[in-house]
């Protein structure tokens, strides 16, 4: 009996050997290695994306973080409305924001690259919560203060609507957190 185990473990190092030494089946170049086989249909943990496939990518170097503000709303307040007014009090001219919260009125937008007309009106008239919030800050060419937000809400179905921001009314309150950083952002051509 124990040779038959001995023999079975030899063989089960062997067919396994082979398939790792013949490339085995098909394996993706960006698979990790897993524990135990992944089922269909399924991406295994600690897989990374694969290089070179951003051609376009571009970077800019911001410079060090001047100060990070929590700006917090409560309700009734458009959260835009508050960001724009905290960006003009505060003389920020160049940051980025992340937030979270609670809405119950808001007006997202959808752009239709096909038309080009402007954005599609998304509507929420409805309890929410905010899943997903964050933008920049920058000033135009006017010198004014301009907010760019896009976000998204978990609505109590758990089903989740937005895009880009245009209206947001507080329904409970909002927190926004917002990274100044070095230098005025070039304006939007």
């Amino acid at each position: 009996m124990r040779d038959r185990f001995r023999i079975a473990r030899v063989l089960s190092v062997l067919i396994v050997g082979g398939l790792v030494l013949t490339g085995g089946p098909e394996v993706s170049a960006r698979q990790a290695p897993a524990s135990s086989p992944t089922p269909q249909g399924y991406v295994p943990r600690g897989t990374r994306p694969a290089k070179g496939l951003a051609p376009g990518l571009k970077v800019t170097d911001l410079g060090k973080s001047a100060r990070t503000y929590r700006v917090n709303l409560t309700k009734g307040d458009d959260i835009l409305s508050g960001l724009t007014e905290f960006a003009e009090k505060y003389h920020i001219r160049n940051g980025h924001f992340t937030g979270l919260g609670a809405i119950n009125k808001g007006l997202f937008g959808w752009t239709d690259v096909e038309r080009g007309i402007g954005q599609k009106k998304i509507e929420l008239n409805e309890e929410a919560e905010i899943v997903s919030l964050m933008g920049s800050i920058s000033v135009n060419s006017q010198g004014q203060s301009t907010v760019h937000a896009h976000g998204t809400v978990a609505l109590s179905d758990g089903t989740v609507k937005g895009g880009h921001w245009w209206e947001a009314r507080v329904s409970i309150i909002a927190e926004v957190f917002v990274t100044e950083e070095e230098g005025a952002a070039d304006p939007p051509k």
